[in-house]
């Protein structure tokens, strides 16, 4: 499926849960969709869209803005539309990557990897930190290697690899916070121990 497929089922869910027509298994994971797209809007200053589209989801022109919305996140950001396209399929079952048709890529087998290595963790950070990892998006966090892995996931990229440069310009390690798969190595050790620090998992991966 398209992109703007992945848009409108977000859409979908997001009235369902608006609407209360939602529960069984899949609720919980319609909770944590919920909160990454709400994190998400907060963070480029866009939460009005979706209050316009809460107050009348069935509205075709309000979905249509929230939609637009959606399509225009996940062009600009593919591990972000990754993490949301395996949100969904948890919300309502469909095949493996069914969600996410991806554009012709010219980049090397390796990165290609790394990226889909991305996108698995960022899921897996959505799970893990659920509601209270995006709402603290609203929270100054401490911007050093003391940060809670569950603060860690919920930051923007920029705001990753400025954290990251603290704590291995700390260890006079500079070159290292450069290196391009640096933060989703981190993120990948966060996943695996959502309880740690950043210092805990840079050291542990030292």
């Amino acid at each position: 499926m398209s992109y703007p497929t992945l848009a409108e089922h977000v859409a979908d869910i997001l009235a369902k849960l608006i609407t209360r027509t939602i529960d069984g298994p899949h609720a919980r994971a319609a909770d944590t969709l919920f909160d990454a797209i709400i994190g998400r809007l907060r963070r480029i200053r866009m939460a009005g869209v979706f209050d316009v589209f809460e107050a009348d989801p069935l509205s075709p022109a309000r979905r249509r803005g929230l939609v637009d919305l959606l399509n225009q996140q996940f062009l600009v950001d593919p591990r972000f539309r990754d993490a949301v396209a395996e949100l969904v399929e948890a919300t309502v079952p469909a095949p493996p990557r069914a969600l996410v048709e991806r554009p012709p890529a010219a980049e090397p087998p390796r990165r290609r990897v790394w990226l889909g290595v991305a996108a698995m963790v960022a899921a897996l950070g959505l799970v893990i930190g659920g509601r209270a990892g995006y709402l603290a998006l609203t929270e100054p966090p401490p911007l050093g290697g003391s940060t809670p892995c569950r603060t860690f996931w919920a930051l923007g990229e920029p705001e990753q690899r400025a954290i990251l440069e603290r704590v291995y310009r700390a260890r006079n390690q500079p070159v290292r916070a450069q290196e391009p798969y640096i933060v989703a190595a981190v993120l990948y050790g966060c996943g695996q121990n959502p309880d740690r620090t950043v210092d805990q998992v840079v050291d542990s991966s030292a």
